[in-house]
């Protein structure tokens, strides 16, 4: 920020400090008028030092002018200069409304406390230009002011150039300066963003292995499975010939025993046929 040392507003270049700081006011940060025009009134009077926010330049004021003094620069730079013209409307304004005063008065449609209201707003109207008019500077000396202020102007807008042109390269070297610092952050998510992709890739390379371990001893398990039904057929195929063994060596004894007990039956028919013939015999011999 530049700082300037001013011995007094009543100087030239104390007088163009205020034109800038009225503008930065009442232009630039769009202030209201009465409220801007009473502080820099204040200002003047107090000698207080101010700031001008559009260039960053402040002023520090050496010593106040007074109400007397302070009033005269102020009404010379801020309110001729800049209201002169606003002011003589407001003069023509306040005739309008009287010169309607009276003649609704002398139509008999307004009291007279109106009209005098009327009255009273063209005089309030009349003072004000008076009091401007009262302060507004000759011919001359505005003349003589207006070229000291240009020549002053000339050189505080050199100096302006310097410092413009050294705030752009600061701004620049500032711009420069977020850029690389952007760059770095930018870098830096960059480099963040790849080791979470490697940590990610990483995860689904293991995952990968998993599923192929996962694939190995299914394989197996299914080689297994293929080798216990493998098994459970033969168990099968053999429990169907263990059956049929036992069954063919159960009708093996049964015909043995079929054929011994019917061998038994006829030897013992055949011998009862036998003794019974031998006892029939033996009979008919005796006889």
């Amino acid at each position: 920020m530049n700082e300037q040392a001013i011995t007094n507003l009543a100087t030239p270049s104390g007088r163009i400090a205020l034109q800038q700081y009225w503008q930065d006011l009442t232009v630039e940060q769009r202030n209201l008028v009465l409220p801007s025009l009473i502080h820099i009134w204040k200002t003047i009077v107090r000698g207080k030092g101010f700031t001008v926010s559009t260039s960053g330049t402040s002023y520090n004021i050496g010593h106040p002018l007074g109400i007397r003094l302070g009033t005269r620069v102020f009404m010379e730079e801020i309110v001729v200069r800049h209201y002169f013209n606003n002011v003589q409307a407001l003069v023509y304004l306040g005739a309008v409304v009287l010169l309607v005063f009276l003649a609704l008065r002398f139509a008999g449609l307004l009291s007279e406390s109106v009209a005098l209201i009327g009255i009273g707003i063209e005089a309030l109207m009349l003072l004000l230009l008076f009091i401007v008019l009262f302060y507004t500077p000759d011919e001359e000396s505005q003349a003589t002011a207006e070229a000291i202020e240009a020549s002053t102007r000339e050189k505080s807008e050199s100096s302006g150039d310097e410092v413009t042109v050294i705030r752009e390269v600061l701004d620049e070297l500032e711009d420069i300066g977020g850029t690389y610092a952007t760059l770095g952050a930018r870098l830096e998510q960059i480099t963040r963003q790849q080791q979470e992709s490697l940590q990610e890739l990483n995860e689904r390379v293991a995952r990968i292995q998993g599923l192929e371990q996962l694939e190995y001893h299914s394989a197996k398990l299914e080689r297994t499975n293929d080798l216990l039904d493998r098994l459970v057929g033969s168990m099968e195929r053999l429990n169907e010939r263990v059956d049929l063994l036992i069954g063919k060596d159960l009708e093996f004894h049964v015909r043995k025993e079929l054929e011994r007990h019917i061998s038994g039956s006829l030897s013992e028919s055949l011998a009862d046929r036998m003794s019974l013939q031998n006892d029939s015999s033996r009979q008919s011999l005796d006889d």
